[in-house]
């Protein structure tokens, strides 16, 4: 259900089926609204990319700050990681089914903020 407002004859505003927990759109953004974590979802759509790679993809991330996302993303099983047995050791992230799921509303949010004013994206 959705809330919804509601005045009586006195004319006091009440707020019918409010939301008591986490709402489906917060729940959602908890997952994947971190800094960094939809971009990283987007740069492993196509796959296997190695953790340095990445790194460079994701411009302005510190090294620090993508460990953790790909951390958090692994942990919610949106992708997976590959310890590669190559000398140097490197590791690989792919996305997993799940974390497919995203891609079409991620693919949405940037062409949404593409489509605005440059005065709203600059920060």
């Amino acid at each position: 259900m959705e809330a919804r407002v509601e005045e009586d004859k006195e004319g006091r505003r009440h707020v019918h089926d409010a939301c008591l927990e986490p709402c489906a759109i917060e729940r959602g953004m908890r997952i994947i609204g971190g800094k960094w974590t939809g971009s990283i979802l987007w740069h492993v759509k196509d796959g296997p990319v190695r953790f340095n790679d990445l790194a460079r993809m994701v411009g302005g991330a510190s090294k620090k700050m993508i460990a953790e996302r790909l951390r958090q993303l692994e942990a919610q099983e949106l992708v997976t990681r590959r310890v590669m047995d190559t000398a140097p050791v490197s590791v690989q992230y792919e996305i997993t089914d799940l974390g497919r799921t995203a891609l079409r509303f991620l693919d949405e949010l940037r062409k949404w903020s593409e489509s605005l004013p440059d005065r709203l994206t600059s920060s």
